[in-house]
């Protein structure tokens, strides 16, 4: 089955469940086996093949321990940087302040602020 958007979320869950039931059993693991090279549950790799709601955490462990974690690279890529983007953000990036080279002078040109005590 192919993932589309028309799918509904229990549908995605269930086809996932069987890719990742279908890896363990290409690697010739148990679900035991699985669980503790994953460092999960025997219970939580069940619920992940029947394709019920899991942690993402424990989808990445078994992906780790099957090693099919680059999987998800191809499930969302980084997004490739644009450079004129890069460039017109360099440019508009402040480089250095200036401070008042006038003691007691505001930076903003005008009189220091003082108390109201000391006037």
């Amino acid at each position: 089955m192919k993932f589309e958007n028309l799918l509904s979320d229990e549908a995605v869950l269930a086809e996932m469940g069987q890719r990742l039931m279908a890896a363990r059993l290409d690697r010739r693991l148990t679900q035991a086996q699985l669980a503790q090279a994953a460092g999960v549950s025997k219970r939580t790799v069940e619920r992940l093949e029947d394709g019920a709601s899991a942690q993402l955490t424990n989808l990445v462990r078994c992906l780790r321990a099957l090693d099919r974690l680059e999987g998800l690279e191809r499930l969302l890529p980084e997004t490739p940087v644009n450079p004129l983007d890069l460039l017109s953000q360099a440019k508009a990036r402040r480089t250095r302040v200036r401070r008042s080279s006038q003691p007691g002078v505001a930076e903003g040109g005008g009189a220091a602020w003082v108390w109201g005590d000391e006037k």
